[in-house]
């Protein structure tokens, strides 16, 4: 019954809050947070092409959440179905565009998620009509999810995470949660942690430990792109800091660079910060510790990088992986629970990373446990551990081709999760 009250109570906010959406969101179309001529989707309008058909609608906020997405999506193509795959923010919609060019069909299109908005909601859904409905790792929407069931259409969640931040919010609302998640036909947790989580907030029809994201490679840059990347500095020992959060990450590159730059003269680092548009402090530290730094964004020839190159684009990662002898895994010392691991180890990259790898436990384990990674403290220890392989290829080596056949070994995710959707999806 309480956690009824909570729904009505959200429901209630949501109509509140409604004379102030316009201002919001024109206030988002001056930060860039949206494209003018797609706002009409985030208020559930726009033409449906797929009318009375079999529409499966596939959401998923963020870039990294879109893309692991796609191979469900190339598989599910393949039976008699159409899809409507929607995002967020416009980085990933902009992505997505591109993908979906490549995979070249009729039967999918994309745009903007619906805000959780009451009408929204009804005008999205009637419009619509989507037969069954999957969430992509943590997108909650309860206006969504409660109309959806009252409907009858079937909720799923897959490669579901929950970070220890919302869990504590969920299970100070517990009565909400179970309110909730007990909709849901079918939630895949990525893993066993994130398996508990969602058990003791009350949700029910649990699968447990798969992540499409074991099955996608990181984005690269065209042929074209690389070779001219690459022509200058095919004898370099690159070390890639990948996704690097905050100043202590940032600092962690500029220091390790500084100090293994004395006994590995050829050594280049290449920074890819997790938000390309905030570099300012790894120039400022450039600076400071008189590093010669190239922007990617500068498009200056790469004989000219000489210390420190920022990859500050995006969709290019794999990439630099695939360039690199070694990678530092950001979000991992930041306290941001570690990016991806598998990518990299898909393109024979040595792997380090910090000690909060909160979001991929299962995957780090499997790693360390086949002593095909390194985990580090603190700065420190990164700098000690990036020493000592500099100073032995042969460990360089080893580290690069463990991790690799450990993930070409990995079974299909994909496959795993399309036999247990398609009793629900009616496949």
């Amino acid at each position: 019954m309480f956690g009824l009250l909570l729904a009505k109570f959200y429901y209630i906010i949501w109509i509140f809050i409604t004379p102030f959406l316009p201002f919001i969101y024109f206030y988002r179309l001056i930060l860039k947070k949206e494209e003018l001529n797609k706002i009409k989707e985030k208020f559930g309008f726009n033409s449906n092409k797929y009318k009375n058909s079999n529409l499966i609608w596939i959401n998923a906020a963020s870039l990294g959440e879109a893309r692991s997405a796609i191979p469900l999506i190339k598989e599910l193509l393949t039976y008699n179905v159409k899809i409507l795959f929607t995002t967020v923010t416009v980085t990933s919609a902009k992505h997505v565009r591109s993908i979906l060019k490549d995979i070249n069909s009729d039967n999918i299109c994309h745009q903007y998620a619906p805000i959780d908005h009451p009408i929204v909601i009804n005008i999205f859904l009637n419009n619509w009509k989507p037969k069954s409905i999957i969430f992509i790792e943590s997108e909650i929407w309860p206006n969504i999810i409660i109309n959806s069931h009252y409907r009858k259409i079937p909720l799923i969640l897959i490669q579901g995470r929950m970070s220890l931040n919302t869990y504590k919010k969920w299970i100070v609302l517990k009565s909400f949660a179970k309110y909730i998640f007990k909709k849901f036909n079918l939630i895949i947790a990525q893993d066993n942690k994130n398996y508990m989580r969602y058990k003791n907030i009350g949700a029910v029809n649990i699968a447990k430990e798969i992540n499409l994201k074991n099955s996608v490679n990181a984005p690269k840059m065209s042929y074209s792109k690389k070779s001219s990347l690459t022509k200058n500095i095919n004898k370099k020992f690159i070390i890639v800091f990948a996704s690097i959060h905050d100043n202590i990450e940032e600092e962690a590159a500029i220091l390790s660079h500084k100090k293994l730059k004395k006994i590995k003269h050829n050594l280049l680092t290449i920074i890819v910060p997790r938000y390309p548009q905030k570099i300012s402090n790894i120039l400022k530290l450039g600076v400071k510790n008189n590093l010669n730094i190239n922007l990617r964004s500068s498009k200056k020839p790469s004989k000219t990088i000489t210390d420190i190159y920022v990859a500050d684009t995006i969709g290019e990662l794999g990439t630099f992986y695939e360039i690199a002898d070694i990678c530092f895994i950001g979000g991992s010392l930041a306290q941001k629970g570690g990016h991806n691991l598998i990518e990299p180890a898909f393109e024979k990259c040595a792997i380090i990373f910090g000690p909060d790898v909160s979001n991929h436990i299962s995957t780090a384990e499997i790693l360390l446990n086949n002593k095909a990674a390194i985990q580090i403290k603190n700065t420190n220890e990164l700098i000690a551990e990036l020493t000592s392989l500099c100073k032995n290829n042969n460990e360089v080596n080893k580290l690069k081709n463990k991790a690799f056949k450990l993930v070409k070994d990995m079974p299909s995710p994909v496959k795993e999760i399309l036999d247990i959707l398609k009793p629900i999806l009616k496949l």
